[in-house]
């Protein structure tokens, strides 16, 4: 066996990213602790030992996970906060409806974000997770605070409140609506959110 993939018996190549994907898969429905490594295994059709052919230990590959998902939101905050072809605020607008509709119309108000669900599982009980979790959490609140930034000098986002407050709101107050999401079953939490984010912003 290489160490690049492992060889199932219909030959199918099992690489390192199918076991990640696998992983967040499992961890995003059931949580981190009820996610053993012998179903992450089996959900890929490969042996348990081999899953040490990759990972050192669960939280190793809890972390990885982790900030690959973080790496894939910075991306997307970056792309739909970052657009010069809209102004600050209608990106900002865009931003939380493309979001929205796809809480309500793909996942079905379910899962969450699974920065939100990390820390509500692991922040306060592993210091790994925990740092992680404020360093990509103030990486995202930098991003929207610049998009306030730019739309404060543009003359459409209220300037009588301070941006970086306005975004560490924005931010807090979206993951704090996620979870009202989950337990409502319904995107009213997050709407109501959009609304209230968007009488404060306009100047």
């Amino acid at each position: 066996m290489t160490t690049g993939h492992y060889i199932c018996g219909v030959k199918r190549k099992i690489h390192k990213e199918d076991i990640l994907k696998a992983g967040l898969d499992l961890m995003f429905l059931n949580g981190y602790s009820a996610t053993g490594i012998k179903e992450i295994t089996e959900k890929v059709n490969i042996p348990k030992g081999s899953f040490y052919n990759h990972f050192a230990s669960k939280e190793e590959f809890g972390l990885i996970i982790l900030q690959q998902y973080c790496d894939n939101g910075a991306v997307m905050y970056k792309r739909r906060l970052q657009d010069n072809s809209m102004t600050p605020l209608e990106r900002l607008d865009k931003f939380y409806s493309v979001m929205i509709e796809n809480y309500r119309d793909v996942v079905k108000c379910k899962l969450g974000c699974i920065m939100g669900n990390f820390s509500g599982e692991l922040a306060d009980v592993n210091e790994k997770f925990r740092q992680l979790l404020d360093k990509e959490f103030d990486s995202l609140e930098s991003i929207i605070t610049g998009c306030i930034k730019e739309g404060q000098e543009a003359g459409e986002i209220n300037t009588s409140l301070d941006p970086a407050t306005l975004g560490s709101f924005l931010l807090n107050g979206w993951h704090g609506a996620l979870i009202r999401m989950k337990s409502t079953g319904t995107v009213k939490p997050l709407e109501d959110f959009k609304t209230m984010a968007f009488i404060l912003l306009k100047a």
